[in-house]
């Protein structure tokens, strides 16, 4: 995919942010154009404090395999 063509993808599109396969399956089916795959989802940082953090490479591959959005 080249650049412009992936930029064109983004426009007017929602990037879910999602931590597991489940998530992220329900995010692309509600047309979510892309997700984020994070540790935890800032709501929950925001209630028990610390900082953002990518998913584990694990977490993020099986995200992968779930979905045919980018990730």
């Amino acid at each position: 995919m080249k650049f412009g063509d992936l930029s064109e993808y983004f426009v007017n599109g929602v990037i879910m942010d999602v931590t597991n396969a489940e998530q992220a399956k329900i995010a692309e089916n509600s047309g979510a154009v892309s997700v984020m795959a994070l540790y935890r989802v800032p709501a929950d940082i925001r209630k028990k404090g610390g900082v953002a953090r990518t998913a584990s490479v694990k977490k993020i591959e099986e995200i992968i395999k779930a979905v045919n959005i980018p990730v």
